[in-house]
């Protein structure tokens, strides 16, 4: 165990939410300590019951994917939304696509846009794409091209590589913006490097 990670540890034990969660973070990633997500697990709930939003975040994650536990998407949408009602942008975009999927909550267009919003107004890439593409489809919310290519834009000058690619059919074709077939083509490349196969198709 590294020196850093025993400095979290003697915290954690001393109950300290914040150090449990990144003691959790150390043992998932095993960093200065050997990957365990048993003990992951373990000191997130520790810290997700004191309310540290991150805890309560990869506790959610460590729920919807079944890592050391059965999975139940219910109890993931419980976490994440513990942790978006504190402002955790992470959790209110996992929430919202939870919301867009029907995953462990009742399908929901306009809830699903309502948490992507709130986390695309924090600067989450992922959420912003997902936001553009609520715009783009009206779903949850009018059919607005122009504000779908606002937050693919915003998304897309992240790196978000979907959204590259929406930008890029965006510019082909002309939609909430004037067409453009150099930048459409510049678009999809920064896609496709990413290994976006639809860019890379379109290219």
């Amino acid at each position: 165990m590294s020196k850093e990670t025993d400095e979290y540890k003697k915290k954690a034990e001393q109950g300290d939410a914040e150090a449990q969660c990144s003691l959790g973070d150390c043992y998932r990633l095993g960093q200065g300590v050997e990957q365990d997500y048993s003990e992951a697990f373990k000191w997130y709930q520790l810290s997700a019951e004191q309310g540290d939003s991150d805890a309560q975040f990869c506790l959610g994650v460590m729920y919807q994917n079944g890592i050391e536990i059965d999975r139940s998407l219910e109890l993931a949408v419980y976490w994440y939304r513990k942790s978006a009602e504190q402002g955790n942008a992470d959790a209110q975009c996992c929430l919202g696509a939870c919301y867009c999927l029907g995953d462990g909550v009742e399908q929901d267009d306009f809830m699903a846009f309502r948490w992507y919003q709130l986390s695309a107004e924090q600067g989450n890439s992922d959420a912003q794409w997902a936001l553009g593409d609520c715009y783009r489809a009206g779903q949850g919310v009018e059919q607005d091209y122009s504000a779908a290519f606002k937050w693919y834009q915003l998304s897309a000058e992240q790196g978000n590589s979907d959204a590259q690619f929406c930008l890029g059919v965006m510019y082909q074709n002309g939609i909430g913006i004037d067409r453009s077939l150099e930048l459409a083509v510049d678009w999809y490349r920064k896609s496709a490097e990413q290994g976006n196969a639809d860019a890379q198709c379109c290219l």
